[in-house]
């Protein structure tokens, strides 16, 4: 990775797994902002600009499906910064969104997480 931190968004309602996704990140010298839910998350949007998004898919408030399709209506581009973590069926997430970067499976594996990152920051 270059000297610059990825600027990276972890979006997960469950506040352990959240601080876990986070650390994961650090790890790699990540600078991580965080949301518990959808709305939160595409405040964060529109306010930062993200080299990565760690987005899961069951949230309150508005789901991460809401969210990818919010993003693909309003800033397609962004699609492709996305590294889904879902506890759900993830080639039907392939399947709806296919210009996500990445679908990992819950429980997510640290280096199939820091694995996918660093293929996104790479694209």
């Amino acid at each position: 990775m270059s000297d610059a931190r990825a600027k990276t968004l972890v979006v997960e309602d469950d506040a352990t797994t959240r601080t876990l996704l986070a650390g994961v990140l650090e790890t790699i010298d990540c600078d991580v902002d965080l949301a518990g839910d959808g709305e939160e998350a595409l405040v964060q949007i529109e306010a930062r600009h993200y080299d990565v998004i760690v987005l899961d898919v069951v949230l309150p408030k508005m789901s991460g499906f809401d969210v990818m399709e919010t993003l693909r209506r309003e800033r397609p581009h962004i699609l492709g910064c996305i590294i889904v973590v879902t506890g759900l069926d993830i080639r039907e997430i392939r399947t709806l969104f296919p210009a996500v970067h990445e679908t990992l499976s819950k429980p997510v594996i640290p280096n199939r997480l820091r694995q996918a990152v660093r293929s996104c920051l790479r694209r």
